[in-house]
């Protein structure tokens, strides 16, 4: 995966020598033999029948996840399609992300999954075992730009020899902090992992309703996730490799739980009862501790982050991206990276070349992607990058963006494909919450862990 995070790097790279620049371009190919779109400033609606897709009108389903920051964008775009288009009605089914898989799995067990369907990297090993449940796009380069993507990138939607699905862009979980709240209680942004649990204990003499982080053991599983980082870079292992084999010794969970422990009790985050009394079910971006900055910070998808910043946005208060929290001697980065997503097309869909075409225009038009801008990250479609960095100066000041380059400059740890696991995430949560609500000590919790990971991936890994 070297050559991947070189290749990004080199893309960002050159995409930052584009800002100021104005105009559009359009790597793919526009003719409507390859059946790719037109070009924006054509301003003509190209027939794509020479091609082979029919014209007769049709309409699609397409499926995914995300905040108002990624609907909104994602709706304007399908229009624009559509206009573009008009034989062609895309049917948005949208929601946060909480039961999007559970959801995905019922529909595609009973034959009613939407034509297109955003999916998360994981996914695809349970859903497409053979490589046959999603259409092998591979099939349908006279339609979809492959050449827009590298050879890496693409490498992710492989399943089986075949090309499941498209990576979006690539991502990794970075600090965000509300700069705001920080500077109300007069604390620094955090450098290290000591530098968090000083701010932990400022902020309690502070206001004991207040926090500088928050590490949940909801969908994103925040709380491992964190303390999985900081034992990589203890120890300088992998906890969960490539291929499914657990890195870590129990004794080694046993020392992360325990630093989980220590972040609760330097009153980093609130514990797990709390959150739950507070929260509920309700994501931590739309509820009243964050929006009202007492919960100032988190843990993020660099391609998620903008529903945070939106909120406090509103509230004229102000997110900023912190460093990489790491150990004086650090044995590794600890941090991960992954595809924030993919979009592939369901192998029973009545229309694959149609949806063909919307998942090239969605990906890869430059019209498509000023629209998108980063609600799903930074595009891994040159051609998409590149109309991005054209049309937007600022872009080197957009969260996600800075989020992508932080993670890729610092030689992140590949995330497994089996970390986010239903099941194993399922174990990640448990072995947090008997900790932090008192019902195991971390002994225990870590043997239990590790056996439930075993079992699991003695199922699962082939």
């Amino acid at each position: 995966m070297k050559k991947l995070f070189a290749g990004l790097l080199a893309v960002l790279t050159v995409a930052a020598a584009f800002f100021g620049c104005s105009g559009t371009g359009n790597a793919a190919s526009n003719s409507a033999e390859t059946g790719t779109s037109a070009s924006s400033a054509a301003g003509e609606k190209q027939s794509v029948s020479s091609a082979g897709i029919p014209t007769d009108k049709v309409t699609l389903r397409f499926e995914w996840w995300g905040g108002d920051d990624r609907h909104k964008p994602t709706l304007n775009a399908i229009k624009k399609f559509e206009e573009k288009y008009p034989y062609i009605t895309i049917k948005g089914e949208y929601g946060g992300f909480s039961g999007m898989q559970e959801k995905v799995n019922t529909q595609m067990a009973g034959h009613t999954a939407p034509d297109i369907i955003q999916l998360n990297y994981d996914w695809i090993a349970s859903l497409s075992r053979d490589g046959t449940a999603f259409v092998d796009l591979q099939t349908m380069k006279d339609i979809v730009d492959l050449s827009q993507w590298d050879a890496d990138t693409l490498e992710f939607g492989m399943r089986n020899g075949k090309l499941n699905a498209i990576t979006v862009s690539t991502t990794g979980r970075s600090w965000y902090y509300n700069k705001t709240t920080f500077d109300k209680v007069g604390v620094a942004i955090p450098k290290t992992w000591d530098d968090l649990l000083a701010a932990g204990q400022t902020f309690e003499r502070y206001n004991k309703s207040y926090y500088p982080t928050d590490l949940d053991t909801g969908s994103g599983f925040t709380a491992f996730y964190a303390v999985m980082a900081y034992e990589q870079q203890k120890t300088g292992k992998e906890f969960l490799s490539q291929d499914g084999k657990i890195g870590f010794t129990v004794d080694e969970f046993k020392d992360a739980l325990d630093f989980y422990q220590k972040l609760e009790k330097n009153h980093v985050t609130r514990t797990q009862k709390q959150q739950q009394n507070d929260n509920g079910s309700t994501a931590l971006y739309q509820t009243d501790n964050f929006i009202s900055g007492k919960v100032a910070g988190m843990i993020e998808w660099s391609s998620s982050v903008g529903k945070f910043a939106q909120v406090l946005n509103e509230k004229k208060n102000q997110l900023v991206i912190g460093d990489l929290l790491t150990l004086p001697d650090a044995k590794n980065t600890g941090w991960f990276v992954k595809p924030s997503l993919l979009i592939g097309i369901n192998a029973e869909t009545k229309y694959p070349k149609q949806a063909a075409l919307f998942l090239n225009w969605l990906l890869n038009d430059p019209e498509s992607s000023v629209i998108l801008g980063t609600s799903r990250g930074i595009p891994s479609s040159h051609s998409a990058l590149e109309a991005l960095t054209k049309s937007n100066a600022k872009l080197a000041e957009d969260l996600a963006y800075q989020g992508t380059v932080q993670i890729n400059n610092a030689k992140p740890i590949l995330e497994s494909p089996y970390m986010d696991n239903a099941e194993i995430k399922k174990a990640y949560i448990a072995a947090i919450q008997s900790v932090s609500y008192g019902t195991s000590d971390t002994q225990k919790a870590a043997q239990t862990l590790y056996d439930s990971m075993q079992k699991t991936l003695d199922d699962i890994v082939e």
